[in-house]
């Protein structure tokens, strides 16, 4: 899962690299030869290059994320990124290693946060995103193209089928990224936690009912309440601000920012 979702990444990376600089670090055609150079390897397998040994473990957080345990010369170092010790809709929780590291390396983003219930979180973007739309409003929610919008369109699409009287009111999500990085989340579902894993013996619950691609922000027809999920999830440019900027005079109109921004 996560070489094919790498190729997606970095080929959206060098698209927008295009528009933006006339010096690209790399081309598509870097990328395409770099695919040869990955070596894919399990989730606890233990591999060993010239003495230093690694092993992969799950972290959670977006599909593929994996921390690793290091051993050199006998001193044991847990390196990790961006992970999340709480199971969400699609994904499982990062795992503890079963052996204590002498150095532990980590992101800490919201290292000193304490973060609400998931369950208090969801209810909250759902009310939210409800009210928003019954008083006439359009819904942006500005997304990262990988991760948080998987599991928001999980959220919107179950709540959306529990909810007749909002069936007639449209969801978008307009990536072409995130478009790709679905395709890899409906194949790679065995990557996912027991609930996805149960679910798709009756049905690929990343195949939405209420849910549509907007594939050309050109063809959309804005003449009622809606939601949207566009990226970047900052909003500093792209289609996420261009939406914003036409919305945003609108009092009836609401934006949520469901994931990390920073400042400004």
């Amino acid at each position: 899962a996560t070489k094919a979702i790498y190729r997606w990444l970095l080929s959206d990376y060098i698209k927008v690299s295009n528009i933006s600089t006339d010096e690209l670090l790399y081309t598509e055609k870097d990328l395409e030869k770099s695919m040869d150079k990955i070596e894919t390897i399990n989730f606890h397998q233990e591999m060993d290059v010239g003495g230093v040994k690694f092993t992969a473990y799950n972290a959670g957080h977006v599909l593929g994320a994996a921390m690793f345990l290091i051993e050199i010369a006998g001193v044991k170092i847990l390196y990790t990124g961006d992970f999340s010790r709480v199971e969400d809709r699609h994904l499982m929780a990062a795992e503890i290693p079963p052996v204590t590291p002498d150095v532990l390396i980590s992101e800490s983003t919201y290292g000193i946060h304490v973060h609400e219930k998931r369950e208090l979180r969801e209810t909250r973007f759902t009310s939210k995103v409800h009210d928003t739309v019954t008083r006439g409003g359009r819904c942006l929610i500005p997304v990262f193209a990988l991760g948080r919008a998987q599991e928001l369109l999980l959220i919107l699409d179950e709540y959306w089928s529990a909810h007749p009287e909002l069936h007639d009111i449209p969801i978008y999500y307009a990536s072409s990224l995130a478009k790709k990085c679905m395709a890899v989340y409906q194949t790679y579902i065995g990557a996912m936690n027991e609930k996805i894993r149960r679910q798709i013996g009756i049905s690929n619950p990343f195949v939405f009912k209420h849910i549509s691609n907007l594939k050309n922000i050109d063809n959309f027809d804005d003449i009622g309440p809606c939601v949207i999920l566009a990226s970047p999830g900052m909003m500093q440019s792209g289609l996420s601000r261009q939406l914003f900027e036409a919305w945003c005079t609108d009092k009836r109109n609401g934006v949520i920012v469901a994931g990390y921004c920073v400042e400004g």
